[in-house]
């Protein structure tokens, strides 16, 4: 899984200019997926969705545009969506395992365990299973099997290499996802540290750190809100965060 390496969110990535010799703009596959990139590690999955959709338009056989339209799917709360996609992909992609572990992610969602289930464990048994895969086991046993969907964590993270920051936000993620604020933290926090100019991640850290009653969720939540304004969900969780302060604030007075 290669398409989180060198991602930068001013720069193109080394040895390609997304100019063409006259100054105009190449709007190719790789030209929307970047967009998509930039768009979801802002916490923008809607426009992420379209410039995935965008970069498989110009270029049907594109796998990370395929998987990345499913995984927004899944982020936008369409779950059923996301399995009818995921399936027309396999058709292109026969028994990928990040498509299988997608699908499992999906059904885990939307509540049909036994299918999630059965799709993870298809997954994990491919060849070449990546980073995505682990996570999505991960998600899909942490109600049920902690301290092996913990492992699965663990599994993810040793071999994500350059994709390493991305795979720690999605961890901490998920575990915030799931309520273990603690476990999520130490992923959120070097998440942040090597994606300084996503929102996400601020976001993401923010709210954790919000969860354990930390005070400094208030300077990382207001980071988010620099570098994505007006954002309504990190308004929300900073209000909410700043109100409890004052009751607590009122209450011992």
């Amino acid at each position: 899984m290669k398409r989180f390496s060198r991602l930068e969110f001013d720069d193109s990535p080394r040895g390609r200019s997304d100019k063409r010799p006259h100054g105009e703009s190449v709007r190719d596959e790789q030209h929307f997926y970047r967009e998509a990139l930039r768009c979801w590690l802002s916490g923008d999955f809607e426009l992420a969705l379209r410039n995935y959709s965008r970069s498989l338009e110009q270029n049907s056989a594109f796998y990370e545009a395929w998987a990345g339209q499913v995984l927004m799917l899944i982020e936008l709360g369409e779950y059923r969506e996301a399995v009818v996609w995921a399936n027309k992909a396999l058709e292109l992609f026969p028994e990928h395992p990040e498509l299988l572990a997608l699908k499992a992610v999906a059904y885990a969602r939307d509540g049909r365990m036994d299918k999630a289930l059965a799709y993870s464990d298809n997954s994990v048994c491919r060849d070449n299973v990546t980073s995505r895969v682990w996570l999505g086991r991960a998600e899909v046993l942490l109600n049920r099997k902690k301290k092996i969907a913990e492992n699965c964590i663990s599994k993810a993270l040793s071999i994500a290499g350059n994709n390493a920051p991305v795979i720690r936000l999605e961890a901490g993620r998920l575990l915030n996802a799931k309520g273990e604020y603690h476990a999520a933290l130490e992923h959120l926090q070097n998440a942040v540290r090597d994606l300084p100019k996503s929102p996400l991640a601020w976001y993401c850290l923010g709210y954790c750190q919000a969860k354990l009653g930390r005070p400094e969720a208030a300077v990382t939540l207001e980071q988010s809100l620099k570098l994505r304004p007006d954002w309504d969900a990190a308004q929300s969780v900073l209000r909410r965060f700043n109100q409890r302060g004052l009751l607590r604030r009122l209450f011992r007075r």
